[in-house]
């Protein structure tokens, strides 16, 4: 079954209240957060505040929105309403305008203003009808928001109860990042790499002219699709992961000793995957087994293209086999 990519389609959020607010500004740029929560949970629900799924999007980093329906894979719907959870879902700064630094800057201030401003907003927009459990936090993301996912487990690994990343960009440094693909990617023709190197030029021109800086953190049409497949088709991602900046990669992160929740961490990924190519879990599953042999680790390798995990639901046997385990933790 093909991924449905109307961005008008909101069908998925019928049974969720959504609320939008603004978590962080910077160069007059309002960057936002979004709250779902389920429009029907049961009533003993309600009298004991909720837990939290923080989720990050995906879109190579350079495109997509918080709330871009045919990323927002329904399995977060689907065990938000099983658990009446509320969901918090945030936008990031996107390259090339910003860096990939820029982007761990937001989900940071986004940690912050989690722990210091949702609950206020949630008793304003909700007449106190609604009440979160901080103590209570996963965090899940997919592809680029995997690995957003992955860099907020190992930042907060005692305040995050477990982490579950979907296909995502762990190897930052491998060529998959800087050379062109020898393979077609996601079974697209080519695709000129002056559509990547001329928006860079305008961008420049522009801040030129104006003086400020260009900033975006959301393409809620996936306008920039042809940025992202630029992007991944030639590996020009490299002049964004700089090798010798250790903190913006998953990897030299766990090397230098950071670690992730005692609660557990889950990575799904495809063979197929030729967006990201699961070589990348493969080493993230082989140095977390080396450095932290004592991690509730789970990872799957199933079969498909990027964005398989689309038509899954959470009683399929190996994603409930993987969330089982996260969940009790998660809800404990």
């Amino acid at each position: 079954m093909a991924m449905n990519m109307d961005p008008d389609d909101k069908s998925r959020f019928d049974n969720f209240n959504v609320l939008s607010t603004t978590y962080k500004s910077v160069h007059e740029h309002a960057i936002r957060a979004d709250v779902l929560y389920p429009k029907n949970p049961s009533p003993e629900t309600l009298k004991t505040p909720r837990p939290v799924l923080v989720r990050f999007h995906g879109g190579g980093w350079i495109g997509a929105d918080s709330l871009f329906p045919p990323f927002f894979a329904p399995w977060h719907l689907q065990l938000a309403e099983r658990h009446s959870a509320v969901i918090v879902s945030a936008n990031y700064r996107l390259i090339p305008e910003a860096s990939i630094q820029d982007i761990l800057d937001d989900v940071e201030d986004f940690w912050k203003w989690l722990h210091s401003s949702l609950t206020s907003f949630l008793s304003t927009e909700t007449s106190g009808a609604l009440k979160i459990d901080l103590d209570r936090i996963i965090v899940a993301g997919d592809s680029a928001g995997g690995h957003l996912s992955l860099h907020l487990g190992l930042s907060h690994p005692n305040e995050l109860r477990a982490v579950l990343a979907a296909y995502p960009g762990v190897d930052t440094k491998s060529t998959a990042f800087s050379q062109p693909r020898q393979k077609p990617v996601f079974g697209l023709p080519p695709i000129p790499a002056s559509i990547w190197t001329d928006h860079i030029e305008q961008v420049r021109a522009q801040e030129a002219k104006t003086g400020k800086k260009v900033v975006v953190s959301s393409d809620p049409r996936m306008e920039r699709s042809p940025l992202m497949w630029t992007c991944t088709q030639h590996g020009l991602f490299g002049p964004w992961f700089v090798p010798e900046q250790r903190g913006i990669h998953i990897l030299d992160r766990i090397e230098d000793g950071a670690r992730f929740p005692r609660g557990g961490v889950f990575v799904w990924h495809s063979e197929q995957d030729s967006v990201v190519p699961v070589e990348g879990t493969l080493e993230l599953k082989k140095i977390l087994e080396e450095k932290d042999p004592e991690l509730k680790l789970k990872v799957h390798i199933g079969e498909g293209e990027h964005g398989f995990d689309h038509q899954i639901n959470i009683n399929d046997e190996w994603f409930a086999e993987g969330l089982n385990e996260i969940v009790e933790q998660w809800l404990a």
